[in-house]
Formats: C-alpha cells, sequence, structure tokens
C-alpha cells in the first residue's frame, strides 16, 4: 500500500496568495492572546483557511513586533564591513 503524505497545498480549502489585512489581524490578535506554539494547529484555531507554515513565516517576517524595517545604520553598516573583511564570503 503506497500511502503519499498529506499535502495541505492541494487541499482546496487552503488559501493562497497575498494575505488580506484581515488574516493579518487575526494572526496577530491569536498570537498575542496563546503565544507561539505548534503552527499547523494555531492556523486551524485561528480560524485561518492557511497553512501552519505560512502563518509561522508571515509571523516571522513579516508581523511579529520587534521586525526591524527600513535602512540599515551607518554603524551597522561598519559591523557589516568590519566582518566581511575578517571573515569574507563565507
Amino acid at each position: 500500500m503506497n500511502k503519499r503524505p498529506y499535502n495541505s497545498s492541494q487541499d482546496p480549502e487552503v488559501r493562497k496568495g497575498p494575505w488580506t489585512m484581515e488574516e493579518d489581524l487575526i494572526l496577530i490578535n491569536y498570537i498575542t492572546n496563546h503565544g507561539e506554539g505548534v503552527w499547523n494547529s494555531l492556523a486551524k484555531s485561528a480560524g485561518l483557511k492557511r497553512t501552519g507554515k505560512s502563518c509561522r513565516l508571515r509571523w516571522l517576517n513579516y508581523l511579529r513586533p520587534d521586525v526591524r524595517r527600513g535602512n540599515i545604520t551607518p554603524e551597522e553598516q561598519l559591523l557589516i564591513m568590519e566582518l566581511h573583511a575578517k571573515w569574507g564570503n563565507r
């Protein structure tokens, strides 16, 4: 018996494409109230029609309060140049 792993991307209930403001707010509110955790169950519990991986990536890369946006500071640029001079392109 060949049992294939579940592929959530083929599930017609799973939403693809850009996130809406409503989805962002649902995710932010859910994580604020319940915390980060098991992302697959978080997606279902929050009522989002997204995969757990999609929710995790959205939170970590865009919605988390400590995500910094904008240009790097001159100090950060200097540090990058110093570290690159020391370590190169590793």
